[in-house]
């Protein structure tokens, strides 16, 4: 099915899909650091993060991976579509 506006931003059908353990990324065994915040999962590096105090390594499981994915794309077609 295709989205409202897809003629105008072709791009969003070609959206890739978010990280998923198989993929061939360097995927480890790891604590997410993300919204469930679970311990033992397989998680992806995602980049660095930088507070006042240090720079350190964020990991990410699957699931939480697909979460920002689809909000960084809510937020991209609302950009878009408020052109």
């Amino acid at each position: 099915m295709k989205r409202a506006g897809a003629a105008r931003f072709p791009w969003r059908e070609a959206w890739p899909g978010p990280a998923r353990t198989d993929d061939g990324h360097a995927w480890t065994t790891g604590d997410c650091w993300l919204y469930c915040r679970r311990a033992g999962v397989r998680v992806l590096w995602v980049g660095s993060v930088h507070t006042p105090a240090a720079t350190g390594d964020l990991y990410a499981c699957g699931a939480c991976i697909a979460e920002i994915a689809s909000r960084v794309r809510t937020q991209v077609i609302a950009r878009d579509t408020a052109v």
